[in-house]
């Protein structure tokens, strides 16, 4: 067996199917996508050699920079609102505290729901007319709060972050509470017996010994922020007059409703970009040296 794995034929056999199957669905259209963003076509006629003319357009349009802001409010949103939530759920979890296995159970079952569904669901909530949250607020005597939420051009893309936090909290918590039960017991009782609290032992323990783990769940969460699409379209359509558009949701507009596909590549690639660049961010505000657990 160690022959085989130390030949790099044998090696590259194995990898082979793996590596073809990458390059057919995702190598091959990321190439091809930056290929037709220097073209404007609609994929029925002939196409135009256009150069950046594409990129020069979208720095000018004003839409695509409202979805930019909005993209990057949705990073920051889910920053804040994912990484100490889901660090403190976790901890809590790690603890032991009572019914443990069911709030892990409970908290990570939204991520696994359809997002379309989701998203239907959260409109009903936050509906002006019938929605939970209107009722609930009636029913307390804050009647004065009621709002119709996702027509609010103020308040619709925070509704759609709550959403989010809402649904990928619980995932987050799963990654990072997986980190923690992989850490030596044995760190925790020295830190016990020398007198350290719990809060102590969060700081000097569990902290630095997750690092390598938060770095990859920042980049999870980074990327995913700037790829929303399914909430978004189903909860608003990119509206109130583009308050909650977002890259993907006004690249498949410009794709699928107007047919400027090379237009649309152009934000795919942007798009592209700013993932590669949150991660080689996330890379350097979490850079350490690697720990032994």
């Amino acid at each position: 067996m160690k022959s085989v794995f130390g030949n790099k034929k044998s090696i590259a056999v194995f990898v082979l199917p793996a590596f073809i199957v990458y390059a057919i669905f995702c190598l091959f259209p990321i190439g091809y996508n930056i290929y037709m963003s220097f073209f404007d076509t609609n994929l029925m006629e002939k196409s135009t050699f256009v150069g950046l003319n594409n990129y020069i357009q979208l720095a000018k349009d004003a839409t695509f920079i409202k979805s930019l802001k909005n993209n990057i409010l949705m990073v920051i949103g889910s920053l804040i609102a994912h990484m100490p939530l889901a660090m403190f759920f976790a901890n809590a979890i790690f603890k032991k505290i009572k019914g443990a296995a069911f709030f892990q159970t409970v908290f990570f079952l939204p991520s696994v729901i359809c997002g379309v569904a989701v998203g239907l669901t959260w409109t009903f909530i936050y509906n002006g007319n019938y929605g939970l949250l209107n009722a609930f607020l009636g029913a307390i005597g804050l009647e004065n709060l009621q709002q119709v939420w996702l027509s609010n051009k103020n308040l619709a893309l925070f509704c759609i972050i709550i959403v989010v936090m809402w649904q990928f909290v619980g995932y987050h918590m799963i990654i990072q509470l997986a980190a923690m039960r992989n850490i030596d017991s044995s760190y925790y009782e020295a830190a016990s017996i020398d007198g350290a609290t719990g809060w102590q032992q969060f700081v000097n323990i569990t902290l630095p010994m997750i690092k390598p783990i938060l770095k990859i769940d920042a980049v999870l969460i980074i990327t995913g922020s700037l790829k929303y699409f399914d909430l978004i379209a189903v909860m608003t359509g990119g509206g109130p007059n583009h308050a909650t558009e977002v890259m993907s949701t006004y690249m498949y507009y410009q794709g699928f409703n107007i047919l400027k596909y090379g237009y649309s590549s152009a934000i795919g690639v942007v798009l592209l970009l700013l993932c590669a660049g949150s991660v080689v961010l996330s890379n350097k505000v979490f850079k350490t040296d690697d720990t032994q657990m």
